[in-house]
């Protein structure tokens, strides 16, 4: 039976000294230690009673370390609590443009994330797309060793860099795939140099492996529409895909299962259906369910997602618990049977 995961909901947001709200919640192991969690847009104003005040900075990404005993929350920004910048911003190209997070992973003493460039503006949910950034950091302190344009950004209209899966040779990488209401699951492979620099990219076209990222193809198996963010882990010796269908209002998480990394998957499993979205009247929604398998145990599985409101004054005003990530364990046998 899928069970909420109430500690991980007072863990990764907390009431003051760290980030009080936030979406994203993108994890991957730092080491044995420590988690990280990529978090999107974030505010790091107190909450009290379930309040907080609606003039509070928001800032594009923060990052979060959770340690080993899951009692301890981190929050990585820049600037200081009362008047915070975001970890990340991008150096180049427009001054406008800002940073939310893809996925990333830690190798030899380097972290390696996708992070996603958007612009505010008068687009639809007023915001869009502009590029994609792979950065390379140390992992003992966060220092950015490199930051640099992603040169198959959003070619072929995929959307690179949301799960990343490293499987020992390959590193594997995962994007969403949308055009004109269709949304599939798409993926590409990289190595890693002898300077731990992703390198040698292909694109998986249906058959092999090419060069030509405009020859990639929908991983088959899938009929949910995938969304933005989702989740891609080995377990044992098969592939686990997580997402919540890219539905609004729809708050129905699945779950796949493939033998590759390239599928097909199969299995499809309706694990939970959200309910917060059922608040019409302040306006709730869910979405992009993540899974961090880092934190498996008694064979259940951690999934997180989102929670928000399209009017902004009910997270603040009503409410804080409407912009804060919830978590479950689910039974990795509702998965895997």
């Amino acid at each position: 039976m899928v069970s909420n995961a109430v500690s991980f909901d007072h863990l990764i947001m907390v009431d003051s000294i760290g980030v009080t709200g936030a979406d994203g919640v993108i994890s991957f192991p730092l080491n044995d230690s420590i988690s990280v969690f990529m978090m999107g847009d974030s505010f790091l104003s107190p909450v009290v009673n379930h309040k907080r005040d609606v003039n509070s900075p928001m800032i594009n990404n923060t990052f979060i370390l959770i340690n080993k005993n899951n009692n301890g929350h981190e929050a990585l920004y820049s600037g200081t609590e009362t008047n915070p910048d975001a970890l990340l911003k991008p150096t180049y190209g427009n001054p406008k443009e800002y940073y939310w997070p893809g996925h990333g992973f830690e190798k030899n003493g380097t972290i390696h994330v996708f992070m996603s460039r958007f612009l505010h503006g008068d687009y639809d949910w007023g915001f869009q797309f502009s590029g994609t950034d792979y950065i390379r950091m140390r992992a003992n302190d966060f220092k950015v060793i490199s930051q640099e344009d992603f040169p198959f950004s959003n070619q072929n209209k995929v959307h690179y860099g949301h799960s990343m899966l490293n499987d020992g040779k390959h590193i594997y990488l995962y994007g969403a795939f949308t055009d004109r209401g269709i949304s599939s699951l798409h993926v590409a492979r990289a190595t890693l140099s002898a300077g731990n620099h992703l390198e040698d990219f292909k694109f998986y076209n249906g058959k092999s492996w090419d060069t030509n990222p405009m020859t990639s193809t929908a991983l088959p198996g899938v009929n949910q529409s995938v969304p933005e963010q989702f989740s891609v882990f080995k377990y044992k010796n098969k592939y686990v895909l997580i997402l919540m269908a890219r539905e609004l209002g729809g708050g129905n998480i699945f779950s796949y299962v493939a033998d590759s990394p390239i599928g097909p998957w199969k299995n499809e499993k309706l694990l939970y259906h959200t309910k917060e979205q059922n608040n019409v009247e302040d306006k709730v929604f869910t979405y992009n369910a993540m899974a961090h398998p880092q934190y498996i145990t008694d064979d259940r599985l951690l999934v997180s997602y989102c929670v928000n409101s399209f009017d902004v004054s009910k997270i603040h005003e009503v409410d804080t618990d409407y912009y804060r990530p919830k978590f479950l364990w689910i039974p990795l046998n509702l998965i895997l049977d």
